[in-house]
């Protein structure tokens, strides 16, 4: 444990005072607003604009509501921990509430881009997918730039939202499948498997 707590010290103040730059602020606070929950929705309703997307409404909504309540917010109710804004030498760019353990804003977004992998595996739109799984991770440094979690916090919300997509994806499959939801040969992204 003493070895995983100096490596949050050292990775914390190496990115969070190391990296400092006004540019890098801008950036990252664009990366870490976009972890909102709420920013997560408004971007999964824009795909019912088009009619080869609509399907991936359903379970990006399903998955972020799964990543950040029972997920997220319960894991934080579990394994209570301070957050490095506490330190001295942190200046947090952002105010922060309640525990730092996971990464609520990782969780769902990693949650969102796993969901967005699976769902475009292997058709045309494989790239908003791939794209997604880069700004997940980008939301997750964002969020130890601003100060405001330990790099442990990241990698669990990481973590936590790659089993929260997994299990959504794998519970709406079954239900579909079930419920008779989906034509025979039509995946859960509504794209005809061959």
């Amino acid at each position: 444990m003493d070895s995983l707590h100096r490596f949050d010290q050292e990775a914390f103040r190496l990115i969070h005072v190391g990296w400092h730059s006004a540019i890098l602020d801008a950036v990252f606070w664009v990366f870490s607003y976009s972890g909102l929950s709420q920013m997560q929705v408004l971007f999964s309703l824009l795909f019912l604009r088009w009619r080869e997307t609509k399907y991936y409404v359903l379970p990006l909504l399903v998955t972020i509501f799964v990543a950040g309540l029972p997920v997220a917010q319960g894991i934080k109710r579990l394994l209570p921990r301070e957050r490095p804004s506490n330190l001295g030498y942190a200046t947090p760019q952002e105010a922060w509430l309640a525990n730092s353990f996971p990464s609520g804003h990782t969780t769902t977004a990693c949650a969102l881009a796993t969901m967005l992998l699976l769902l475009t595996w292997g058709t045309p739109r494989a790239w908003m997918g791939r794209t997604a799984a880069v700004w997940g991770v980008l939301v997750g440094f964002s969020r130890v730039y601003r100060g405001v979690h330990w790099p442990t916090d990241a990698l669990a919300g990481l973590c936590a939202g790659i089993f929260s997509a997994c299990l959504v994806y794998l519970v709406l499959g079954k239900m579909g499948k079930q419920l008779h939801l989906e034509e025979p040969g039509v995946s859960l992204s509504g794209q005809t498997q061959t």
